[in-house]
């Protein structure tokens, strides 16, 4: 794998490794900060659903029944997750949500420092950390997921099959979307030694849990699991009435601008296919920055066209947006769109705008979703290579080696 440095003259790589260590220290401060205070000031639902899932597995309980006494809303991760939770679930309520803040955040740190040079990094990082923040403030799985899907990414890159496989597939029990960080190993050689340890990775995390309960019950479990996740296909009615509520990406955006009321499938399908389609130009054109870029696509890619995405679902897409932005050539305006996306997708969902205003238009009119749309649209282009974005000529004898059949 080979990476040129790009726009700005390099500076020196101490310099490059310091400013990626102060951002990294600036991420596990502000989870232990996020952590405390969520903690020690105020309390968040969704830790206490996490919580208590580990409890309700070990004792035998359906994980996704309402317990109205513990928490509010559902736990709706598989039952693998609710044991992986194990160690937070087990410590005090304060040092259990600064690990898994930290946890969070180091996730994110890791993989976008294993996949790119460090003043990439330290790029991505800075432009990253708002939406991570906002994330962790949620107790949410977000940047968690994101991070799994970076870490699989980086791993596959170097040719690191098993790595790969967990970290991917761990996403996956947590939330579906970050399985589509596989389609990755289309770049790389031995996809079918690959496709056969995910499916082995996937047979182990689905009995993890008999660790703790029997086959009877757990089968119980993925039965409940199916339904409340059937249960959230169908399309709701509460899209733009409040801040924690559904944004839905570009389906929420169809059915509060238009009014449409069509099922959720075709619009993701034919996301889907746009997704895709750039990997028909082959491998010629799989350079390094192609790959980086196609997963940034995809992160975006996972917001856009999630009718479950809430308002800290977006810090996935703002993690993408970072790896976009910090790998391609520099242009006014690519740092217009990043920027459009980074006031109105994460500053604007902060107090500096007025509450009056963000009820009325922010919310109403799920205004976090917009800036996306004409950014991934770019992405896809770059992809496609209708717009530029670097040289041809970057792919080094290392990424002919990665490219190879199965």
């Amino acid at each position: 794998m080979e990476w040129k440095e790009i726009a700005a003259p390099a500076s020196p790589a101490v310099a490059k490794g310091r400013t990626v260590r102060w951002l990294i220290a600036l991420y596990v401060l502000s989870a232990i900060g996020v952590a405390l205070q969520r903690t020690l000031v105020s309390h968040e639902n969704n830790f206490l659903i996490f919580r208590a899932a580990f409890v309700h597995l070990r004792a035998g309980q359906d994980l996704y029944a309402a317990y109205p006494a513990t928490h509010a809303d559902f736990f709706k991760y598989s039952p693998t997750f609710a044991l992986l939770f194990a160690p937070f679930a087990l410590l005090p309520l304060v040092p259990g949500y600064v690990l898994w803040a930290v946890v969070c955040a180091t996730a994110v740190c890791s993989g976008i420092v294993l996949l790119l040079p460090s003043r990439h990094a330290a790029i991505a990082l800075a432009i990253a950390w708002l939406a991570v923040v906002g994330d962790l403030q949620r107790a949410q799985s977000n940047a968690l997921c994101a991070g799994l899907m970076l870490l699989g990414w980086a791993a596959m890159e170097r040719g690191r099959q098993w790595p790969a496989a967990m970290t991917i597939v761990a996403g996956g029990f947590i939330k579906l979307f970050p399985v589509a960080a596989l389609a990755g190993a289309i770049f790389h050689r031995r996809k079918v030694r690959f496709a056969i340890i995910v499916l082995c990775v996937i047979a182990i995390a689905l009995a993890l849990p008999l660790l703790v309960v029997s086959p009877d019950l757990l089968g119980a479990q993925y039965v409940s699991w199916r339904a409340i996740e059937t249960h959230d296909v169908a399309p709701l009615a509460r899209y733009g009435t409040g801040g924690a509520d559904l944004y839905a990406g570009l389906m929420g955006q169809f059915r509060v601008w238009f009014g449409v009321q069509w099922p959720f499938w075709p619009t993701q399908l034919a996301g889907l296919v746009l997704l895709l389609a750039p990997l028909l130009r082959g491998p010629a054109a799989w350079t390094i920055r192609f790959r980086t870029n196609f997963l940034a696509s995809i992160l975006v890619f996972s917001v856009l066209f999630n009718h479950q995405a809430e308002s800290p679902s977006y810090s996935i897409a703002m993690i993408g947006v970072a790896v976009w932005f910090a790998t391609s050539e520099r242009a006014w305006w690519r740092t217009a769109l990043m920027l459009f996306c980074l006031i109105v997708v994460n500053l604007a969902s902060t107090d500096l705008l007025p509450r009056a205003l963000y009820q009325a238009y922010y919310v109403k009119y799920l205004l976090k979703t917009i800036p996306l749309i004409p950014l991934w649209i770019v992405m896809q282009g770059e992809l496609f290579g209708m717009i530029r974005n670097g040289s041809d000529s970057e792919r080094g004898e290392s990424d002919q080696g990665n490219l190879s059949a199965a």
